[in-house]
């Protein structure tokens, strides 16, 4: 087997020192890195095979955040880390826009900062895997998505919501997945906007929800009442006989209605405001609970938690997974729960994945949670399994 290659860095930095710091850092973890402190000298250094790119903000003549436009122009796969030794939310902003541009951010450090720091943000970066390098003509067509729906090749996992005061598992988000037969999972990310776009996605909207209401009616008949979140495509809320629609697919099903959670992103609301308030307001007329999907991540929030009978927001885990390192995310996520409950809502956090930020979202008030380090979406067998080991565990503190 022939050795793997190094991962490439490029540094631009103007302080020469401190470039040489972090390409000191950088070498000693066996990364093959380039510096330079002069920014005109991006463009001719950089490459397309460039792994991570450590990023100064403030630099003469051209500052990171042009730097960054070049990279968004060119579709650039590298990881970023931005650096300043000047207005941390410059470093909040810069980071934001790289993430609404679709490029991977490890994180943002403070000038001056310990080796350690910068290794711990290094070490975040995962080498390009195929499902990340996969050409595109690789990837399932719209034929190929049409005939997994046929035959029945999509799937349901359910992801467990625990409360947070007494840490019972009180229900789940169901989820939809595809298993190609020979190209393996294919990422909801990638097949629903297809789907969307192809006039699919009121086929794989029925599918879901008539597998998890469905199931959710085996669990109880089990003695396991769960709450069932249900994500809703603008494309599917776009149908005003939708709550007509849904009422009957839940009675067929023997599923309870109030127990039954529908997610609605906020952004989606925005693009027919007077179709989806009549829609939202029906649904909740017929006593569905309504969730305000990714809270904080579009542009009128407030404005759609006053005009939509919400029922419960879940805080988007932008602002959730920093929340032990990002003062300002936990500042945000402590309003958010406080502006909720004022409201009369409960709230969920997605994203969880530490001990830490568990702990520090109860400190806050947060009603309930979900995330990987609670539990991993799960087939229906392996969920009922968890719930029971869970409960032992909870018994056992």
């Amino acid at each position: 087997m022939e050795p793997q290659s190094p991962l490439k860095l490029l540094v631009i930095d103007d302080e020469i020192d401190f470039a040489d710091f972090v390409t000191d850092v950088a070498m000693g973890m066996d990364f093959d890195v380039s510096s330079t402190s002069d920014p005109s000298e991006f463009a001719t250094l950089y490459s397309v095979d460039h792994d991570v790119i450590v990023l100064d903000l403030y630099m003469p003549g051209i500052d990171g955040i042009e730097l960054l436009r070049f990279l968004s122009d060119n579709k650039s796969d590298a990881s970023i880390i931005f650096m300043s030794g000047m207005n941390k939310g410059v470093l909040h902003s810069a980071q934001r826009l790289a993430i609404e541009q679709g490029m991977t951010v490890l994180g943002a450090l403070q000038k001056p900062f310990l080796p350690q720091e910068l290794e711990d943000m290094l070490a975040l970066h995962s080498p390009r895997s195929t499902a990340q390098t996969i050409n595109r003509v690789e990837l399932p067509t719209i034929h190929e998505l049409r005939l997994a729906i046929e035959n029945e090749e999509l799937y349901v996992v359910y992801q467990p919501q625990i409360n947070m005061t007494d840490r019972t598992v009180v229900g789940v988000e169901a989820l939809v997945r595809w298993k190609h037969s020979t190209k393996g999972m294919i990422s909801p990310a990638y097949f629903i906007p297809i789907a969307e776009e192809n006039g699919l996605i009121s086929s794989i909207s029925s599918y879901v929800n008539k597998t998890a209401i469905s199931q959710q009616r085996e669990w109880q008949k089990k003695g396991m009442r769960l709450r069932m979140s249900i994500n809703m495509s603008p494309k599917i809320l776009d149908d005003l006989d939708f709550p007509e629609k849904l009422e009957a697919c839940v009675r067929a099903a023997g599923g309870n209605i109030s127990d039954i959670f529908i997610e609605v992103t906020e952004t989606s609301i925005m693009l027919d405001t007077v179709r989806y308030m009549d829609i939202l307001a029906r649904l909740r007329m017929k006593k569905f609970n309504l969730s305000i999907d990714d809270f904080g991540t579009g542009y009128s929030s407030l404005q759609q938690l006053v005009r939509a009978p919400f029922t419960e927001l879940k805080i988007d885990q932008t602002f959730v997974k920093n929340l032990d390192t990002d003062e300002e995310c936990r500042t945000i996520a402590e309003i958010t729960i406080l502006l909720a409950h004022k409201l009369g809502m409960h709230v969920v956090a997605e994203g969880i994945e530490s001990k830490e930020i568990w702990e520090i979202l109860q400190d806050l008030g947060c009603d309930e949670g979900q995330g990987y380090w609670i539990g991993k979406p799960m087939l229906p067998e392996a969920m009922e399994d968890w719930v029971e080991s869970w409960a032992t565990q909870q018994n056992a503190i």
